[in-house]
């Protein structure tokens, strides 16, 4: 697999949901079919997500690995995917509560 340079989905410019967004992102890095990535839900819990990412720029932000890339996701729900994976063991967690769905 190549992995391609950062790519950013700021939420003005894209119509489709966060998960969309988030999968969007991660082909345009990866160069995979969306198809052929594992389940987000395995990962994260994407109504957590979307619940507490879905406000403005102040909100929190919320990183995870995802398909051997890093996600940030902001409080405005823009979108950066990077090539390098944020290590797997860290955990998100904001006001005491995990996003991740083994939690």
């Amino acid at each position: 697999m190549t992995l391609n340079a950062s790519t950013d989905v700021d939420r003005d410019t894209h119509a489709a949901g966060l998960t969309e967004r988030i999968v969007e992102a991660t082909t345009d890095v990866t160069g995979t079919a969306a198809v052929d990535l594992p389940p987000l839900y395995d990962v994260v819990d994407p109504d957590a997500l979307e619940a507490l990412c879905d406000r403005d720029a102040e909100g929190p932000r919320v990183e995870f690995a995802y398909a051997g890339c890093g996600v940030t996701v902001r409080g405005d729900g823009s979108v950066r995917v990077t090539p390098e994976p944020i290590d797997a063991r860290e955990s998100t967690v904001v006001d005491g509560t995990s996003l991740s769905p083994d939690c």
